[in-house]
């Protein structure tokens, strides 16, 4: 008796809201698949854009994914008594121009996040 009922319910065609499928879903679809198209466009110019991070005698040279092109070292701060204070300028070379790279992407993608209905 409960494998008849169970198959009976599964045959019948589902009923969906009148508001399903439709303009809006269509629409909404549509928004989705352009901020998608945007967002790999995105990844191109990043990857295009460079920024340079300073911090004196060590300066680097980053795209806008967060790749390093470059880095330059003054030789007067290579001191062999003192590797930790060049390993600091390093450091934060690497870290600043990690989150540099993060905030601009993290801009670029707010962009058009207002685009994706329900987001």
């Amino acid at each position: 008796m409960r494998l008849a009922m169970c198959l009976e319910a599964i045959s019948k065609p589902m009923k969906l809201p009148k508001s399903f499928g439709g303009q809006g879903f269509g629409n909404m679809m549509k928004q989705a698949q352009e901020a998608m198209a945007q967002a790999q466009n995105i990844e191109a110019a990043l990857a295009q854009e460079t920024f340079t991070v300073d911090k004196g005698p060590v300066k680097a040279v980053y795209n806008g994914i967060g790749e390093m092109q470059s880095i330059k070292i003054d030789p007067s701060v290579v001191d062999p008594e003192d590797i930790e204070a060049l390993e600091d300028l390093i450091l934060s070379v690497v870290r600043d121009g990690n989150e540099r790279s993060t905030a601009l992407r993290n801009e670029r993608v707010q962009a058009i996040m207002p685009k994706i209905p329900g987001l």
